[in-house]
């Protein structure tokens, strides 16, 4: 139901986050689509901790996300967030979601990278929900971390850290 939509969110995401990721410290970024009950995008939202400026709007077009209906009645709308969090060291907990938020579906993947910021091992480490995100270690072998301290040396030792991919929603009436 929701699928086509976090597909354009991750999109979205991808497009918006064209800069070089950190891997020194947690992080996250999001795209959250408001979608009416007919099944289109009212308004797309990015929103990231690497980026002190604030969200920006994405673009979500009609006819794509009326493939994704919500199942509310008329004048209901529903949030539904794409979420991407780095995290370095310890395996995160993705259940982790505000009061009145629904998780749809996850993916965590545990990450080796290399001295120059590659993505060198990606493994799915844990799934969850009934929506499984269409991002993948396909996609993270994309990416581009920042390199280590000290440039690339011959032997450096990978960092880790963990990805987790979530998609969750929230439904809310107008009033």
């Amino acid at each position: 139901m929701f699928r086509a939509i976090a597909a354009l969110a991750l999109a979205s995401a991808s497009a918006q986050s064209a800069a070089t990721l950190t891997s020194a410290g947690p992080w996250w970024e999001r795209v959250t689509v408001l979608v009416a009950d007919n099944g289109q995008a009212q308004s797309c939202r990015y929103e990231s901790s690497l980026q002190p400026n604030g969200s920006k709007d994405c673009s979500v077009t009609g006819s794509q996300a009326s493939t994704a209906t919500s199942a509310g009645t008329k004048d209901e709308f529903t949030r539904i967030t794409f979420e991407r969090r780095f995290s370095p060291g310890a395996k995160p907990d993705m259940t982790q979601l505000q009061p009145g938020e629904v998780l749809l579906g996850g993916r965590v993947m545990a990450l080796a990278i290399d001295a120059r910021g590659a993505v060198k091992n990606c493994e799915v480490v844990a799934t969850s929900g009934s929506v499984a995100p269409q991002y993948g270690c396909a996609d993270l072998s994309g990416e581009r971390f920042e390199a280590s301290v000290g440039g690339p040396r011959a032997g450096a030792t990978p960092r880790e850290g963990y990805m987790s991919v979530i998609v969750y929603g929230h439904s809310e009436h107008v009033v």
